[in-house]
């Protein structure tokens, strides 16, 4: 599994290397080398200069999409982690995508290790749901931002899972999901706004034993509360601006041959309640197969979409009598919906759509795969002599 993410990842590359444009991941590895020459030259500057805003506003806009030096800090690490790995590397891109992949790699394998202690006797069906997802091994496996987070997913649910399962959390343990949830605040503040409340429920419903449903509705009606009243109290945290504002920077981004419009997102709740039914279409169910049209690159991401669409379909009517109602399955599907409504909110790119949704697909699709029951499934398409 891990060999097969280090050959996609530098598939994916290879293709990127013969686009027009310069992609982000290339644009991470050239400024990699160039801090990896300030490491060997000056590290007292190559440590400094991360701490260093070049912004005139200093440290401010903490939830700004542009000009800020938070919103730059996800590149940054990026490529100060690429800049450490060419020394072992000498520059050479590829050899960095196996560092990257080892990296990221544990956060695979603690969602699949969380998986594998709910579902019993399962691991065929979730090798497939937390490995083999086409878009997930895909955008996951090149060097960006997507796999980064997937890993801090995968470590921060692991070792919540573990301190609830066994009533006790360890100081590493707390550590190991501070810093998690740490990164990936710095990397995209709103994956971890969208993780808080459900994180939250799932303690809740499972650490004090309260009912599962009622216990996420209710705190996901407080949350909402929260989300668009927190500014009111606190400006510089005024969430509901900053998911709008987010919007206008990819609208702002040079024009993409998969750009969809986009209703413009207003910083109140009767804006989001409207736009919501299009941020859901936009992340759920697009590319559409008409999409061709915009890329022919959109046709295998929708016969993939298209195959999911058809395991739902299983799901509703070949799902096993006794589904598994542990709570960390409601927290996946409250948390990956959750974040895929602000991903349809902001971003007008069906291309970059599909590649923030993928990693999220595994809290979806491996309790559907494994709810359905494949051999009543399969007695149906056997033909009788």
């Amino acid at each position: 599994l891990f060999a097969l993410k280090v050959i996609t990842g530098c598939l994916h590359a290879w293709i990127l290397m013969r686009m027009s444009s310069l992609p982000d991941t290339l644009l991470f590895h050239k400024e990699g080398i160039i801090e990896y020459h300030l490491l060997l030259s000056n590290p007292k500057e190559w440590i400094r200069n991360f701490f260093i805003s070049g912004y005139d506003s200093g440290y401010a806009g903490l939830l700004s999409s542009t000009n800020s030096y938070w919103n730059d800090l996800a590149g940054n690490i990026i490529i100060k982690f690429l800049s450490l790995c060419n020394i072992f590397s000498f520059g050479l891109y590829y050899v960095n995508v196996i560092f990257y992949n080892f990296v990221i790699f544990f956060g695979a394998i603690a969602v699949y290790r969380v998986f594998s202690m709910i579902y019993i006797n399962k691991q065929r069906h979730l090798i497939a749901t937390c490995f083999l997802l086409p878009s997930l091994i895909f955008f996951s496996s090149t060097i960006h931002k997507d796999g980064l987070i997937f890993a801090a997913i995968g470590i921060a649910v692991f070792n919540i899972y573990v301190a609830l399962h066994k009533r006790t959390i360890t100081i590493r343990r707390a550590l190991y999901i501070t810093a998690a949830l740490g990164f990936i605040f710095f990397v995209r503040s709103y994956v971890l706004m969208a993780f808080l409340p459900a994180a939250f429920a799932w303690v809740l419903s499972k650490g004090i034993k309260l009912p599962v449903v009622f216990t996420f509705v209710g705190t996901y009606i407080i949350a909402a509360i929260i989300f668009f009243n927190a500014g009111s109290f606190l400006p510089a945290f005024n969430l509901p601006e900053s998911v709008a504002n987010k919007q206008q920077a990819f609208e702002k981004l040079a024009p993409a041959s998969t750009a969809i419009p986009l209703d413009e997102l207003q910083p109140v709740f009767k804006s989001y309640a409207a736009n919501a039914s299009q941020a859901l279409n936009h992340s759920l169910m697009r590319p559409y197969f008409s999409d061709y049209k915009l890329s022919p690159s959109l046709l295998p991401l929708a016969i993939e979409l298209f195959f999911y669409e058809l395991l739902l379909v299983l799901f509703i009517f070949f799902r096993n009598k006794l589904i598994v109602k542990d709570a960390f399955i409601i927290f996946g599907l409250f948390f990956s919906i959750s974040v895929l409504l602000i991903i349809g909110y902001i971003v007008p790119v069906i291309g970059a759509i599909v590649r923030y949704r993928s990693i999220y697909l595994p809290f979806i699709l491996a309790p559907m795969v494994c709810s359905i029951d494949w051999q009543k499934f399969r007695s149906l398409l056997q033909i009788k002599k």
